[in-house]
């Protein structure tokens, strides 16, 4: 698969330009035959009820039509018709237009939680037109190796995909105290660590910090550090800063996590007890119901 990956900078105000530039990102992926998109969380405007979108869906499969590629929209706050709870919601989007997979978060970073729900539906993955399996989680998600395993090693994810909104803020004064650049660092290990514990190809999108434009970012220092993560070789791709880009890559997803399934073996360790969680008779405490 061709994987494009945006480290998109988003315009907090004006929300039509948003939707400009996704369209010329993905105008400009086709360019190179991209098969797959991806974007940042919260995309369309930031965090906040204010950004809150009802017809999202629609226009971004009419984009997946048009440009002919899968995508990842990285996420959208909609309110939910049947609690009308917020939820902050991913979806994988193939070509024709057909939603293949929504995910709702289900870990929710600290100010999040004074205006969206957590979702309590887990983690589950489809298989898309490559015949690739694929999972979603968002953001602070991926902080938990737990969310991974359950993805690869129970539901056999070789794909898994995080749109973020993470900034260099998020440690806090504390945080920034040890080192300023601490969240930068967290990230580019957290990405390398999944994709080798879990012989997955990671794409992980965040936000950026800097564009043409340098407009008011009013949540924070967006940390950047976009990638595509794969077992053996780490980044194939990286925008190891804070500055908007497209990257993109070439990766053979079904060989490479066949071959480090070969070395390592972690999915038949799994599948056999021999790591511990995956033992079926064992009783185990999981965040995974």
């Amino acid at each position: 698969m061709r994987i494009a990956a945006v480290q998109f900078y988003i315009n907090h105000i004006k929300k039509q330009d948003n939707w400009d530039r996704v369209e010329y990102y993905m105008s400009e992926a086709a360019k190179s035959q991209a098969d797959l998109i991806v974007f940042p969380e919260y995309f369309i405007g930031g965090p906040g009820r204010s950004s809150v979108v009802d017809d999202a869906i629609e226009r971004l499969g009419a984009l997946a039509v048009q440009y002919e590629m899968d995508l990842v929209p990285g996420t959208i706050i909609e309110r939910d018709p049947k609690d009308s709870q917020l939820y902050n919601c991913c979806y994988y989007i193939d070509k024709s237009g057909r939603v293949l997979m929504e995910y709702r978060k289900v870990h929710l970073w600290h100010p999040e939680r004074s205006y969206l729900s957590n979702s309590q539906k887990g983690f589950n993955t489809i298989r898309n037109r490559f015949g690739i399996v694929v999972g979603l989680c968002i953001c602070w998600d991926i902080a938990f190796p737990e969310v991974f395993r359950h993805m690869a090693l129970e539901n056999h994810a070789q794909l898994v995909i995080a749109p973020a909104y993470w900034t260099l803020d998020d440690g806090g004064d504390v945080g920034m105290k040890y080192d300023p650049q601490g969240e930068a660092k967290l990230l580019n290990a957290i990405c390398f660590t999944r994709a080798f514990e879990n012989e997955i190809c990671v794409v992980f999108c965040n936000a950026a910090a800097h564009g043409e434009l340098e407009l008011e970012q009013p949540y924070g220092d967006l940390a950047g550090r976009t990638q595509i993560t794969v077992p053996f070789k780490g980044p194939v791709a990286h925008c190891d800063h804070q500055k908007e880009e497209m990257i993109m890559a070439e990766v053979d997803i079904k060989q490479l996590t066949k071959d480090a399934e070969s070395v390592y073996q972690i999915r038949k360790d799994w599948k056999d007890g021999y790591i511990f969680g995956g033992a079926r008779e064992e009783e185990v405490e999981t965040i995974i119901p």
